[in-house]
């Protein structure tokens, strides 16, 4: 950023931080800008003029080219005085773009499997097997599409689904087995990141199927539910 366009948040910093601070002789607030930046100290008003332009550009970087950040970015000072050039770099881990594969012709030629009902089955049996039978539909669906797409997953995405699949393991294992996380660890004879890290591949496979379900959602401009979606290509494979 230019001298004179760094001036600008240099300025306003003054301004802002002077507001509250009573000097002898003038309204609160209303000192000269020359006073007030000799009792402030250039630190301060450095600091308090870098966070702004860093705010306010790395907004306007994320909307002119339409990123969709993860998270936080981490953000570097490379230049920072009065009366120059102020530089900063912003790291941030961004939503990959998706070459998709063509569902629209993959949809039609997965085929709905004919669900058998023996004459004791009640209907709620009947209805259980017609939603597993659903859901093998619609993951046959997602896996087809995913297969054939392209994308390079961020690493905090993983690690976040990775957590969530470990926090659920923690949560169940006491429910379920009656033993605490911990013993059950040594029963299997594995430690934590053992476990933790056993979840990559169904961690990546799960958030590939989110992302290209978010792409066909984009490409559609549809904005639905990830059920909806579902029984929408449910819908389109039952016409074929």
């Amino acid at each position: 950023m230019s001298i004179e366009e760094f001036q600008i948040f240099v300025e306003k910093a003054i301004l802002r931080l002077g507001e509250n601070i009573q000097i002898e002789g003038f309204r609160k607030g209303k000192a000269p800008k020359e006073t007030l930046e000799k009792m402030l100290g250039s630190e301060a008003i450095l600091k308090e003029a870098s966070q702004e332009c860093v705010r306010e550009s790395y907004l306007k970087v994320v909307k002119e080219q339409n990123l969709e950040p993860l998270g936080q970015p981490e953000i570097s000072i490379l230049k920072l005085t009065l009366g120059n050039p102020f530089e900063f770099k912003a790291l941030v881990s961004v939503l990959p773009e998706i070459t998709i594969a063509d569902y629209r012709e993959i949809v039609p030629k997965i085929k709905k499997k004919t669900v058998e009902v023996t004459p004791e089955e009640i209907e709620k049996l009947r209805q259980e097997k017609e939603k597993v039978e659903h859901e093998k539909l619609r993951q046959e669906i997602l896996d087809k599409i995913a297969a054939g797409s392209k994308m390079e997953i961020p690493e905090v995405l993983i690690d976040s689904e990775k957590n969530r699949m470990l926090a659920t393991i923690k949560d169940q294992v006491p429910q379920m087995l009656g033993v605490s996380f911990e013993e059950y660890l040594k029963k299997i004879n594995k430690t934590e990141k053992e476990i933790f890290d056993s979840f990559l591949p169904e961690a990546e496979k799960r958030i590939k199927g989110s992302l290209v379900l978010r792409e066909v959602q984009k490409r559609e401009k549809m904005e639905i539910s990830e059920k909806e979606l579902a029984d929408g290509m449910d819908k389109i494979a039952k016409q074929d």
